[in-house]
């Protein structure tokens, strides 16, 4: 009970100690801190969707951006497909600066003009410089070419493509097919032992040794082929670069000439047509074998080839005949 002061009762509250207001003003500031984090993580939270918001707008300009690509990448594939051929087929043709002899799918002749016998089958040789495959045909059948082409049986034009040129050193095939172009602008019955000398085994650049060539070397091969002085010292000046990237682009379009390889359907080289309509060698059992069953195909005896007087059995029109089953 509380004393009375004669003046009624005084109830008073008892007095705080240190202790309660410490206690009551954490409370305070935890209260304050409490709404500071709340609200630290409301602005936070609000800033993350605001990300999200700008993350997903920014992948959908891209995936919309992306569609686009690979919808006109897929219009051009389409195209090119279609109409590729037709298109590098016209650039060919409108060369400003052709190979004389030039035919109309870029090949060149390896004979002069009134070597031309329209009686004997057309032979196409398409070749890339830097490739050994090429080579190999080449060692094979390049003296019965000769001897046939000498004797006007066979009507043989080659076509030096460049598609290989990325894995040479500097820029091999197109300068060597350039090279090639040019002298057969000037003297195409050289054609042949030019081939038969930018084949050497000794000499030729390949993707397993992939030697840097110079041009004077490109010369030097050109001079021990016989041709001139002056016409081998001008080939590696690059006069017909842009005809080996056109005839390579054209080339290389042609269906036709599309072969079966390595789960890929698609033109390589070496590639041999006759009359026009490819020649697949590459069924043969053993690559030897593509002297005498090319010989064959063209309508000619072993004995007869070089024989001025006999003219293959298929002539100009004739398809080719059938490899014997022997060598396949």
């Amino acid at each position: 009970m509380v004393a009375g002061n004669g003046q009624g009762n005084d109830i008073r509250e008892p007095e705080r100690t240190d202790a309660n207001t410490a206690n009551a003003n954490g409370g305070i500031k935890a209260s304050a801190n409490q709404k500071e984090a709340t609200a630290g993580a409301e602005t936070l939270a609000a800033h993350d969707k605001a990300r999200q918001r700008r993350a997903i707008i920014i992948c959908s300009i891209v995936a919309a951006v992306l569609a686009v690509v690979i919808i006109i990448a897929g219009c051009y594939a389409f195209w090119d497909h279609k109409h590729g051929e037709e298109s590098n087929y016209q650039q060919l043709q409108e060369l400003s600066q052709k190979p004389a002899g030039m035919t109309e799918q870029g090949g060149l002749p390896t004979f002069k003009a009134s070597d031309y016998n329209p009686k004997a089958p057309d032979l196409d040789l398409y070749v890339d410089f830097f490739c050994p495959g090429c080579a190999n045909i080449e060692h094979r059948i390049s003296k019965p070419l000769k001897l046939m082409q000498k004797a006007k049986q066979v009507n043989l034009y080659i076509h030096p493509v460049n598609f290989l040129d990325s894995k040479t050193m500097n820029h091999y095939s197109t300068r060597s097919a350039s090279a090639f172009a040019y002298v057969a602008s000037h003297e195409p019955d050289k054609l042949l032992d030019f081939s038969t000398a930018l084949f050497d085994k000794d000499y030729q650049p390949n993707k397993d040794n992939n030697r840097k060539v110079s041009d004077q070397e490109i010369v030097n091969r050109a001079l021990k082929a016989g041709v001139s002085k002056d016409v081998a010292e001008n080939a590696t000046k690059g006069t017909y670069n842009d005809y080996v990237e056109k005839a390579t682009k054209y080339t290389t379009r042609r269906k036709e000439l599309y072969v079966h390889l390595q789960d890929e359907f698609r033109f390589s080289t070496p590639t041999i047509c006759i009359n026009g309509t490819i020649w697949n060698y590459r069924k043969l059992h053993v690559l030897q074998d593509i002297k005498p069953t090319l010989i064959h195909s063209i309508g000619l005896q072993d004995e007869q080839v070089g024989d001025p007087g006999v003219t293959p059995s298929i002539g100009a029109d004739g398809k080719a005949i059938a490899i014997e089953q022997k060598y396949l």
